[in-house]
């Protein structure tokens, strides 16, 4: 047998190697419809079970190191045409997705040709069988949006009788500067993180954080505790920091001993501990599965309060899919939108809603007693779902934005515990929406035991990676949700 030269077999080596280099480790491209206008949510995925979805502006990145140049590319959407190729086809451009022309509804022929009470009746028979939440892990990557808009500030103090003229005009000044960066700022922060969220049941679950990265403007943050802690810090500014005072709220005693020298930073009380994220990441799991016993998106579940309509059959994946419109039938009745339900298994397998007209979500409403009002409205959110190998189904992508309007009016006095007659009363009162959007796209789903969950460990603490500007590098190791255009712009000014 002749051997090849030596150089015939480098060069078919260089070749080999070539053709594979010739991959890049990432892909950067944009979902459009045949208007040039962008496709949100659209699933690019590679082989059976590694994918992203593409952001509100159609874009997306998707990782792709350790795959090889003949694996599968899919590009999916409900009412397009699915898209295919291999993965050396796959390149950084736009990719055009085509309507379905959908005649399914003429030419749909089955011995299982159901009404809408029919098919509503099926998925609540099966949603023990198609979703399932506890003994299980979620690996994902959670993206969280958030700024206030401020309507209305105003801090002054109302007497004093221990302050002087220049106190106070000192004191007013800085209410006053506080007030204006409430109003005129519109900083927005942005939180990312990878996480395990492990769930033994409806009520227990423990989160791992693998890795935060937070773009901030620290000097501009407009988050409520922020705005807290700044009011607090003008207090500690001008009163006295070597007296202890008792502090009172309208007709409340809040501390029978504020002292300020020994001022403790409360970090247990702040919405981005381990603890807190992990009970909004829970929530929002249980609200999506639909196993929990009272999910909040009860259109599912809770059929006499909805009027349904079935609009259309179209195609996911090569699957029949029922188009079912919902909006409230009774008042207590919230949400408005759209179910897409699986013809082969009767699974919501998406769900795209928002809070019907006038509708409102959790309100807290003391004004006239303490001067405190809270209400949740224009929540807008949507669901995707993919299923196991096991057949269970699991939200593989979550999106909720919320606007939360509050409004505080409160009297403060310190009143010095030497001598009563030294006291200090100010108005606080702080008018806004707080306006936040949450992001989940799921990266792995595993079973697990009760020996698994208790050897699981939640972190301590959330050691955030704090950013002055966007840097795409950072998460160069993951598969993570694209950022809108804004995120990316964001840049902090010396």
């Amino acid at each position: 047998m002749r051997n090849k030269p030596i150089s015939s077999c480098l060069f078919v080596c260089f070749c080999l190697f070539f053709s594979t280099s010739l991959i890049a480790q990432s892909i950067n491209g944009k979902i459009i419809n045949e208007k040039d206008e962008p496709i949100p949510f659209a699933t690019i995925q590679i082989g059976d079970d590694y994918g992203v979805i593409s952001n509100d502006e159609g874009n997306f990145t998707i990782a792709t190191s350790g795959f090889n140049p003949t694996d599968s590319v899919t590009i999916s959407c409900l009412g397009y045409e699915k898209l295919g190729m291999q993965l050396q086809e796959f390149s950084s451009k736009n990719y055009v997705m085509y309507e379905m022309v959908n005649e399914l509804s003429e030419v749909f022929i089955t011995d299982r040709k159901l009404g809408i009470d029919s098919i509503l009746y099926y998925v609540n028979a099966n949603l023990k069988k198609n979703y399932k939440l506890d003994s299980q892990s979620f690996k994902f990557f959670g993206r969280r949006t958030e700024y206030i808009l401020g309507k209305t500030a105003d801090f002054e103090i109302e007497k004093s009788s221990s302050f002087k003229k220049k106190q106070l005009e000192d004191f007013n000044r800085d209410f006053d500067a506080l007030e204006t960066s409430l109003i005129n700022n519109k900083s927005k922060q942005y939180s990312d993180v990878v996480s395990t969220l492990y769930v033994l049941n409806d009520s227990k679950a423990k989160l791992n954080i693998e890795k935060a990265v937070r773009l901030l403007d620290e000097k501009n943050d407009q988050s409520l505790e922020k705005i807290a802690e700044k009011g607090n810090d003008i207090v500690f500014k001008h009163l006295d920091k070597d007296k202890v005072y008792t502090v009172k709220s309208g007709l409340f005693k809040v501390s029978d001993s504020a002292t300020f020298n020994n001022r403790e930073d409360k970090m247990g009380d702040s919405i981005n501990t381990v603890k807190n994220v992990k009970n909004a990441t829970f929530g929002i799991l249980k609200n999506n599965s639909f196993a929990s016993d009272e999910p909040a998106l009860d259109f599912v579940t809770e059929n006499r309060k909805y009027k349904y309509e079935l609009e259309d059959l179209t195609l996911l994946n090569d699957e029949i899919v029922y188009i079912v419109n919902f909006k409230p039938k009774r008042s207590s009745a919230k949400y408005t939108g759209t179910m897409y339900i699986s013809h082969e298994t009767f699974a919501v397998v998406r769900a795209d809603y928002k809070f019907y007209e006038n509708r409102i979500g959790e309100k807290f409403n003391l004004r006239l007693l303490l001067g405190i009002k809270y209400v949740e409205r224009n929540r807008v959110g949507s669901v995707s779902y993919k299923k196991r190998d096991n057949g269970i189904y699991y939200p593989y992508y979550i999106s909720e934005q919320v606007d939360r309007y509050f409004y505080v009016n409160r009297p403060i006095k310190f009143i010095d515990n030497a001598d009563s007659s030294n006291k200090v009363a100010f108005d606080f009162m702080i008018e806004g929406t707080f306006k936040e959007r949450s992001e989940i796209l799921m990266l792995e789903v595993n079973d697990i035991t009760d020996a698994d969950y208790n050897a699981a460990s939640q972190s301590k603490q959330i050691d955030y990676l704090i950013l002055k500007e966007y840097d795409p590098t950072v998460w160069s190791d993951y598969n993570v949700l694209e950022p809108l255009q804004e995120m990316k712009e964001f840049k902090v000014s010396e």
